[in-house]
């Protein structure tokens, strides 16, 4: 089970968050705290694209346009899409060998979306699991349990690669073997062995 942000792509940059911070009319080192601060609210579709922008500028003292908020999804969106083609190709080792892949991420219903209409990236997998559509974000119990249903496989007999340990400890409390996605070389080296 792969972790989509940080393990399939690229973590989204500093430059990235300068530029959405630019364009909320917010310093960087408060827009990065706000942008952290409810996103699990935003991944868990408990509130809305214009609700999350909205509410992270009303935090900082500031108000956004519409098209303001229609810029930051949409870069925010792309910011997340760095995908790192070597994990990529190894997914398609995995299943070639005949291995059930699945992918359980938190991710806003934006990013989602246009992953499923501007990629083919989830055809990937045997399973997807995506916060926004269980209403539930890892390291919750009911996101594991819906990937875990949705995967088919024994908990014991599954590992979960997330660069997050709140979430590698999560799923290790439902008996999925879980590793601290770190240093991409060095996991696939210990991995594949």
């Amino acid at each position: 089970i792969f972790d989509y942000g940080g393990v399939l792509v690229r973590n989204q940059s500093d430059e990235d968050q300068a530029r959405l911070a630019q364009i909320a009319g917010i310093p960087q080192p408060l827009f990065t705290e706000l942008y952290w601060a409810h996103r699990l609210d935003y991944d868990k579709d408990s509130v809305t694209a214009s609700e999350y922008w909205t509410g992270l500028a009303r935090s900082a003292g500031a108000s956004l346009t519409n098209g303001a908020i229609e810029a930051l999804i949409e870069l925010d969106t792309a910011s997340w899409m760095q995908f790192d083609s070597v994990m990529w190709e190894w997914i398609g080792e995995l299943r070639a060998a005949g291995k059930r892949v699945a992918m359980l991420s938190n991710m806003p219903r934006e990013l989602g979306e246009a992953l499923r209409t501007r990629t083919h990236r989830l055809d990937s997998f045997d399973h997807v699991t995506l916060s926004y559509e269980v209403r539930s974000a890892k390291p919750e119990p009911a996101a594991f349990e819906h990937c875990l249903e949705g995967v088919g496989t024994p908990p014991d007999q599954l590992l979960f690669l997330d660069d997050r340990i709140a979430n590698v400890q999560g799923a290790e409390l439902l008996g999925i073997r879980g590793i601290q996605f770190t240093d991409r070389d060095e996991i696939l080296l210990r991995v594949r062995s």
